[in-house]
């Protein structure tokens, strides 16, 4: 038994393919929908919004509008997307002193032409594609621009799973929202990676198939009927930390 990594009580998960169970090493992992690059995860929602709404919605997904901090990611988001796309960078507090959030170490890409036209109706950057991805400030109330996320990947490694105690049960009726997933690890992450994320489920199907459920709760906080034990051996993985 020397060469494995988890302990005995989770050999349960050979069962239902995760077939890295034999490796220590560290895999980097971006939630499903996301992109990874650069080591950071990407999104680009869908539809237009204000500048305030992308920020929020970030936020909300447990990441940050993007602020690019160089050329190569500038153009990275370029690559995305052929319609304007807000920066998280403005001059609300202060006339003409931009903040970027997170901090992008101090890199700015203003068309040279049309550097910010100041005034405080035009306070928050965005992304121009016909410009080159060249940027420019707007009113933040514009709202035909798109938005793009950026996070953290996760690191999933065997001992970040232990954190997490796995019961052959299912936590039904406080689901978040359903993913396809490979393993009780990438379920795990995308838990990790959801802010409001307390406990998941992973089904697994006589097809196959397996379904991340991501929960808003745990087991303590639910009515002890919604707990279900599996009818047959591992067919649905609990997961709480």
């Amino acid at each position: 038994m020397g060469g494995f990594c988890l302990p005995s009580v989770l050999l349960i998960l050979f069962t239902i393919g995760m077939s890295s169970a034999h490796s220590c090493e560290p895999q980097m992992l971006c939630p499903s929908g996301w992109e990874s690059w650069g080591g950071s995860c990407y999104k680009l929602l869908e539809g237009t919004m204000t500048w305030q709404d992308g920020r929020f919605k970030c936020q909300e997904m447990g990441g940050e509008m993007v602020a690019p901090s160089s050329l190569e990611e500038n153009n990275y988001i370029l690559s995305k997307t052929l319609d304007y796309v807000w920066i998280n960078c403005n001059d609300i507090k202060v006339e003409g002193q931009w903040d970027c959030t997170p901090d992008n170490g101090g890199y700015r890409n203003w068309n040279p032409l049309h550097r910010p036209h100041g005034g405080t109706s035009r306070n928050c950057a965005e992304l121009i594609p016909s410009w080159g991805g060249k940027w420019s400030d707007y009113p933040c109330s514009k709202s035909d621009d798109h938005v793009i996320c950026k996070g953290k990947e996760v690191v999933a490694t065997q001992a970040k799973l232990k954190q997490w105690r796995l019961f052959a049960s299912c936590l039904t009726g406080h689901t978040l929202r359903e993913i396809p997933t490979s393993n009780v690890r990438a379920c795990a992450t995308e838990c990790d990676y959801d802010p409001i994320c307390r406990s998941f489920n992973v089904q697994h199907f006589r097809s196959g198939e397996r379904i991340c459920q991501l929960n808003k709760i745990t087991r303590y906080e639910a009515d002890h009927t919604q707990f279900v034990k599996s009818k047959k051996p591992f067919t649905c993985i609990y997961g709480e930390k």
